[in-house]
């Protein structure tokens, strides 16, 4: 108890300013959105929530369909505890900062000491992309993923509750959890456990990953995460930025000038390579394993790693090469560990407290956003925000087949005008409807009154797989030929009553049957474990 109060006391400079009022700028402004939009969807009754009503310019998308929920899970049980929107997405950054070194404490110790694992806690939450991720780039799911990491090799050994992390890391993000794989079996390498975990974490999941992968091909996710701007290669990191590179708050761009920093920390390159050396003759395994999969993490990022870029498609979605500096970072915090492992206590002490002390001289300034701002959660959900500043910075997951267009910068965008998001829910395309009731929610609407010659609906809801209309208790075909893909539909004449509803496909509701069968699995086996 004692280690994890000095981590979460000289972690102070990486998560004191979570604490400043308002918020503050980053590049992933839609946090505060999405959680906003989760729970309205909660709220409606759709559980797990796949789909949303007011991101896509306010056509709605199936976002966490594809995207992973549980940082907003988590979010929204803080809101459900009464914060408010911005506060409960602070209290999962600061869960993620601080959560994060305890996770690094927990597997170091097991290999250096509670000295060696408040070290290496200390240098896994000053690593520098640890601090780009939270106050440059923002990136609160990929930040929540540095929690799961050390806990998925903790408990290599011990398949159930290794494969348990890992479906947390799957539906944390999952554009980590594919190169991750590949890390976690070069360190178990113990095949029976490592299917064990993958059987597991896959049938925890497959609610999530088996229409996220059969059902992408219906979204403009391709056309703008694996091109353009977004390939991969455009943004391999020179050499030289390793070592140093300017702090800054801009993005990645091709080349070395680059307005983010991507530097690995001078510190943990130094003090792990000055681990690697010793333990080259005491053949630590740990150390060794360590720091091999440092220097591949590193190889990665940088343009020499790109024949493996080119072979391996799986690898385009993680978009960026830079991404692996959170691996680089997990294995460098554990190698830096095994410096502080002198037999002479006093030595040993010397040298925790220098390498500390440099630490937070050094790095502790890293951990500070560029500009705060004066808002409220009012500020941060009206209508203009969400339907459009929002929606304008992500909407790869809407339909394939709406109306795109060139921007300026040659990356493919939406062709909509602003005034279109404050449109009706619904338009009468053709013939005449006198409505008595209308009300929407994200995942179904309803709609009722009378025609006197039948209609052609328009609902503002972009078209899915999953939508189905019934008019007067019977089934009706969607149509969604225009330029939105947009939920249309006949009425007849007389008295008209419409229900939609978005309802599961057969891969999504196959994943939803595999999973619950796991969670039964796991929870039998926990059951069982803990009566013997």
């Amino acid at each position: 108890m004692g280690a994890l109060i000095i981590i979460i006391a000289l972690s102070f400079f990486s998560w004191q300013p979570l604490f400043n009022p308002g918020f503050f700028t980053f590049h992933d402004e839609q946090q505060v959105a999405r959680l906003f939009q989760l729970d309205i969807a909660l709220s409606a009754g759709q559980f797990p929530v796949r789909t949303v009503a007011d991101l896509g310019f306010g056509l709605g998308y199936a976002l966490f369909n594809f995207y992973p929920p549980l940082t907003y899970y988590f979010g929204e049980v803080f809101h459900l505890l009464g914060f408010g929107l911005i506060d409960s997405v602070k209290l999962v950054w600061l869960f993620a900062i601080v959560g994060s070194g305890m996770a690094m404490y927990f597997l170091a110790k097991k290999f250096f000491g509670k000295t060696g694992g408040v070290v290496s806690a200390l240098f896994y939450i000053y690593a520098p992309y640890h601090a780009v991720d939270a106050y440059v780039r923002g990136a609160l799911a990929e930040l929540s993923s540095f929690v799961w990491l050390p806990l998925i090799l903790l408990y290599s050994s011990k398949p159930v509750i290794s494969g348990i992390f890992l479906a947390l890391l799957m539906v944390t993000h999952n554009l980590i959890f594919l190169p991750f794989i590949g890390f976690y079996i070069l360190w178990s390498r113990n095949i029976k456990n490592i299917m064990i975990s993958l059987l597991i974490a896959f049938g925890l999941t497959a609610f999530f990953w088996a229409p996220a992968l059969w059902e992408k091909q219906f979204t403009l996710v391709d056309s703008l995460l694996i091109k353009n701007l977004a390939s991969y290669k455009i943004h391999f990191v020179c050499p030289t930025q390793l070592w140093d590179s300017l702090w800054g708050y801009g993005g990645s761009i091709p080349g070395c000038l680059d307005g983010m920093s991507f530097k690995l920390g001078k510190l943990h390159i130094i003090l792990g390579i000055l681990a690697f050396i010793p333990a080259l003759k005491s053949r630590s395994k740990v150390v060794i394993t360590s720091f091999f999969l440092f220097a591949f993490s590193v190889f990665m990022t940088t343009s020499y790693s790109g024949f493996i870029w080119d072979r391996v498609q799986a690898l385009w979605y993680l978009q960026f090469p830079w991404r692996f500096l959170e691996f680089a970072a997990l294995f460098s915090a554990l190698l830096v560990g095994s410096v502080t492992t002198f037999k002479n206590k006093w030595l040993n002490g010397v040298v925790t407290a220098g390498v500390i002390g440099l630490l937070l001289f050094f790095n502790g300034k890293l951990f500070q956003p560029q500009t705060y701002l004066n808002v409220t959660d009012r500020d941060l959900t009206t209508e203009e925000e969400i339907k459009w500043r929002v929606s304008s910075t992500s909407f790869e997951y809407l339909p394939k087949g709406v109306a795109t267009k060139t921007n300026p910068n040659g990356t493919l965008g939406i062709d909509i005008e602003k005034q279109a998001i404050y449109e009706a829910k619904y338009q009468i395309i053709d013939g005449e409807f006198q409505e008595f009731y209308a009300k929407f929610y994200p995942h179904r609407f309803e709609l009722s009154g009378t025609s006197t010659q039948g209609a052609i609906v328009r609902v503002r809801i972009a078209n899915f797989p999953g939508w189905k209309v019934r008019v007067n208790e019977k089934p009706v075909k969607i149509d969604d030929n225009n330029p939105y893909k947009l939920v249309t539909f006949m009425v007849p004449e007389g008295e008209v009553s419409v229900r939609g509803v978005f309802s599961d496909t057969p891969v999504r509701t196959i994943g939803n049957i595999i999973s619950l069968v796991t969670v039964f699995g796991v929870g039998l086996y926990g059951y069982k474990r803990i009566k013997k």
